[in-house]
């Protein structure tokens, strides 16, 4: 009898607990976690495990289990921890070390019950590995000690702001964590500056690319002009610092397209003569207007990373951005773009820009550094796998 090759049993892929306390993707926030799980899936088994729903239950979100708790975390709880993070870390007492047991309680009332079931759903998949989705979900890790088992711990920080991120509180997610997954350089190094016994820290960017589809005809407003796009992040009416910026910029530069970005309507300037579009809704639309911009200027990037500044950097198109946002990194780091402080320089940031010389060079470099750190979607999942120590 002829011996047959023997052959080893299929190994089983690891499973992964993704702790969120929510499951959306219209933030910047949501999308990246939802990019993380996808990054996850391509290797392991993803459960996602969230307080959110209408009902209590199971279902299936493409390559994700979805496991909803429906008590849903109240806006009102989440407000209240930010305002007391924010109030407290002004005193700069809370930045290391426990705080009162009254303290504690109270910034985290509202966000540890609702993963009461938490557990029972954990034991039933026994995770090979735990995802705790934000730095500040007290919630997930209550839940994980609940538990009981020793499973491995990864952190998705979501370090939108540095006040949160150096907030002793949130010490104990940081200290549990084996590795923290963050999406900017300047989040990987002020998570190092405040937390310096906790273990690696990786950056792992997001996937990102621009859609080939979005050069074939532009926004017909704005149309091939060369035009200044200016994302407000305001309503027309609204009274906010963004809103006289605009108004700055159409007045400045009359003899330039410029069009601007409202939440309820799209208006574009020339020569005194304005026309009014309705808003921007779609991504496909946005990327046709970020494609045949001559320069984006974001006055309110995402807090995360700034996700549109990426975007336009992908086309070509430099950007402009506030000197504190996150997207100053692209600007400065990849020498995509130019930030200011004032509005005095918000004029200048964007009089350099129309100079063909310096809009060439900007434009090469942010496309480059745009393609090499976000452009690629195998290099992502690559970085996240890595990172939580899932790579083959």
């Amino acid at each position: 009898m002829t011996n047959l090759p023997k052959v080893s049993p299929p190994k089983s892929r690891p499973v992964v607990a993704v702790l969120a306390e929510h499951w959306e993707s219209k933030s910047e926030e949501g999308w990246v976690a939802r990019q993380v799980a996808g990054a996850l899936a391509c290797i392991a088994d993803v459960h996602i495990i969230t307080p959110d729903g209408a009902a209590m239950g199971t279902s299936a979100d493409g390559i994700f289990s979805i496991h909803r708790m429906a008590e849903p975390i109240e806006p009102s709880a989440e407000i209240r921890r930010d305002l007391l993070v924010r109030g407290l870390s002004r005193g700069g007492d809370c930045d290391s070390g426990p705080l009162p047991t009254e303290l504690s309680l109270l910034l985290n009332r509202g966000l540890i019950d609702p993963w009461r079931r938490a557990p029972e759903i954990l034991a039933k998949y026994r995770p090979d590995l735990a995802l705790i989705v934000g730095h500040k979900n007290v919630g997930a890790m209550s839940a994980l000690d609940r538990y009981g088992t020793d499973v491995p711990i990864a952190m998705l920080a979501l370090g939108s702001d540095d006040q949160s991120l150096a907030f002793g509180h949130f010490d104990q997610l940081f200290n549990r964590a084996k590795t923290v997954l963050a999406i900017t350089e300047t989040e990987r190094l002020t998570i190092r500056e405040h937390h310096q016994g906790v273990g690696d820290i990786y950056r792992i960017g997001a996937p990102l690319a621009a859609n080939p589809s979005a050069m074939s005809e532009p926004n017909g407003s704005v149309g091939d002009t060369g035009y200044i796009l200016v994302l407000s992040g305001v309503s027309l009416d609204e009274k906010r610092d963004e809103s006289g910026l605009c108004r700055l910029l159409r007045v400045q530069f009359p003899d330039t397209v410029v069009g601007i970005a409202y939440t309820d309507s799209f208006r574009t300037w020339f020569n005194g003569r304005v026309s009014t579009d309705a808003p921007i809704e779609r991504s496909s639309d946005l990327s046709r207007l970020l494609a045949f911009a001559h320069i984006t200027v974001d006055l309110r990037p995402g807090q995360l990373f700034g996700r549109h500044c990426i975007e336009s950097m992908l086309f070509g198109t430099p950007i402009v951005v506030p000197r504190q946002s996150r997207a100053r990194e692209h600007a400065e780091r990849g020498r995509g773009g130019l930030w200011f402080a004032h509005a005095g320089e918000l004029v200048w940031c964007v009089e350099a820009l129309l100079e063909p010389t310096t809009h060439s060079a900007l434009s090469e470099q942010g496309r480059s550094f745009a393609e090499s750190e976000y452009g690629s979607t195998d290099e992502f999942i690559a970085r996240v796998t890595e990172a939580c120590g899932l790579t083959d």
